[in-house]
């Protein structure tokens, strides 16, 4: 940690020096010296960095937002496309541009490239800004009919709010925080119900040039966040989708809350959680009715429906543990049970999750190449393991954790007949709460999704992890979000700041893998100043159990055993 805080250091020093200069400059109209003065800070800002700049110092702080309006004066491909993603569907026929300034390239490239029918209002307060870019779209017959230009403040904008599908606001609108949670206030009183915000924002060094937006602001201004993407490429702003709460929304909300109470109903009154074709349709039937994107806040619920939703979670545990077991022994019968893990109908699901954590990994801890990895809350079928080991990280060394003899006893079975798999792979008998300086030996820790069902029980894991875990390693923790949340206990990022983690990303599956991703850092407790410019993103005794059943099933659960029974699957 102490290179990284070198690092750090070096780079603010680099940027107050650049600061200084083009503080300097006589004009920031275009010039050699400007270009290249701003060529150089961009360069210095765009690559990974440590850098948290909303943890710098007071001076550093006034520096980085004067460079900021310094960027303001010298100043929708990926926009749209996560648009389209995150509200399917639309289709926009009036779409507001709020800070669009002389040079208007958003509201063009997305009306001449991707909303080809759609009329674009482009709002900025300086009139000069206006008349140059209605300049710009005379020539044009479709765009100068399409695109208006208004001289207006937002504070301003009240009726005229309602009747846009999509509201982009410019990163530069409300550049100190609290300007910037007005703009959002204001826009979440008069923008119509369902439509979509794009906030632009930044993330990491990149806080240099543009404001960061905290997502809880835009919450708090009336709108659900769909997403918060932060790219590591060309493009500098981070961009923030949201939508605005829809009152007829509840009405869905209530319907999908009654449906699932039916459902954890029918599941109570079953016999048996083993594995059976009644099994099966319940559960299917539940994670159907989970999956599709829905409006719903679980952790916003009544009282009663958090109680079902709780004893649901449970409920999907224990019917997990029953089909682990059920397979776990029939592979075992198996001469090298590894060949055979297809035989498993949801293995292609642990298959598709490791594969995005191990992304993920790689993508938010440049450089990683852990020699030791724990997996707590393994179960008797340590899929998730088996795949990282044989897949991503061949010649690393893998601890399993499980408080469940029975289910390690299962599990080393797995792996009797590969040699080299045997090796790496080992399974210990233990709750979470009593591993202490052990922990400090492992490059990277997965916890399950069902280690500490309930919230404050995930948290107290979590605070654990960071007491005993090396500075620097990554925690790789398993959540869920939206109505998913009543398959998986849902994480607060906050609960894994505050368990002393610099929170790297957070990334919500919208496909067939069923789990978030949390991605975090042990943070280095001896080190002064800030510790990763990644960390951005704000929502007794542990529970270790397998996955949750329902969140592996598909649609047609019982057809896709069938056939998988018959299909010869190896890692």
């Amino acid at each position: 940690m102490e290179a990284q805080n070198v690092e750090v250091a070096a780079l603010v020093q680099k940027i107050a020096a650049l600061h200084a200069d083009i503080a300097k400059l006589p004009s920031l109209s275009p010039s050699p010296v400007v270009d290249a003065l701003f060529t150089n800070l961009v360069m210095a800002c765009v690559p990974p960095s440590p850098v948290d700049v909303t943890k710098l110092s007071p001076d550093a702080q006034r520096m980085r937002e004067e460079l900021i309006r310094l960027c303001s004066d010298a100043e929708g491909h990926l926009e749209y496309d996560l648009l389209v993603r995150y509200i399917p569907g639309l289709a926009p026929s009036r779409v507001a541009f709020v800070g669009s300034g002389p040079l208007p390239f958003s509201s063009l490239v997305l009306a001449a490239r991707h909303l080809p029918n759609t009329l674009f209002d482009n709002y900025d307060r300086c009139g000069a800004a206006n008349d140059r870019a209605r300049k710009l779209v005379r020539a044009d017959k479709d765009l100068n009919a399409r695109m208006s230009f208004h001289t207006v403040d937002v504070a301003n904008l009240t009726d005229e709010l309602g009747k846009y599908d999509v509201v982009f606001l410019a990163a530069l609108v409300g550049m100190a925080a609290e300007d910037k949670a007005k703009v959002v206030a204001h826009l979440g009183r008069h923008m119509a119900d369902g439509a979509a915000l794009v906030v632009r924002s930044a993330h990491g060094a990149r806080g240099f040039l543009y404001p960061i937006v905290d997502p809880e602001d835009i919450r708090r201004g009336g709108f659900d966040v769909l997403t918060v993407y932060h790219p590591d490429g060309e493009v500098i702003n981070s961009v923030i989708i949201a939508r605005k709460i829809d009152a007829h929304a509840k009405t869905e909300v209530s319907a999908l809350v009654q449906k699932i109470t039916g459902l954890h109903a029918a599941i109570t009154k079953l016999p048996s959680l083993s594995p059976s074709p009644d099994v099966d349709a319940l559960f299917t039937e539940l994670v159907m009715a989970c999956v599709p994107p829905s409006p719903v806040d679980v952790t916003k619920l009544g009282p009663d429906a958090q109680r079902m939703r709780e004893e649901l979670i449970r409920l999907c545990s224990d019917a997990e543990g029953h089909l682990e077991a059920h397979y776990a022994d029939m592979l075992a019968g198996f001469d090298n049970p590894l060949d055979h893990l297809g035989r498993f109908p949801y293995f292609s699901n642990y298959v598709n999750l490791s594969k995005l954590e191990y992304d993920l990994l790689v993508r938010y801890v440049p450089g990683l190449a852990p020699s030791r990895v724990a997996f707590v809350g393994s179960g008797p079928l340590p899929f998730s393991s088996l795949v990282l080991a044989a897949r991503h990280l061949p010649n690393a060394l893998f601890d399993n954790y499980d408080r469940c003899g029975a289910a390690n006893d299962r599990a080393r079975k797995l792996v009797r007949a590969d040699e080299g798999l045997r090796k790496r792979m080992s399974f210990h008998t233990a709750d979470v709460a009593s591993l202490t300086d052990g922990l400090g030996k492992y490059d990277v820790v997965f916890l399950a999704a069902l280690v500490g069902m309930a919230a404050e029980d995930k948290a107290k894991v979590v605070a654990h992890l960071g007491r005993h875990m090396a500075d620097g390693a990554a925690l790789v923790v398993r959540s869920a979000h939206g109505a998913r949340g009543f398959l998986y206990p849902i994480v607060d990022p906050e609960d894994i700041r505050r368990g002393g983690f610099d929170v790297l990303a957070v990334y919500h599956p919208d496909d067939e893998v069923i789990n978030s991703v949390i991605i975090a850092r042990k943070t280095d407790a001896h080190a002064k100043g800030p510790q990763n410019g990644h960390a951005h993103a704000r929502g007794a005794v542990p529970i270790v159990s397998p996955p949750c059943k329902c969140c592996k099933m598909e649609a047609n659960a019982l057809q896709k055993r069938e056939e998988m029974a018959t299909t010869e699957l190896s890692i």
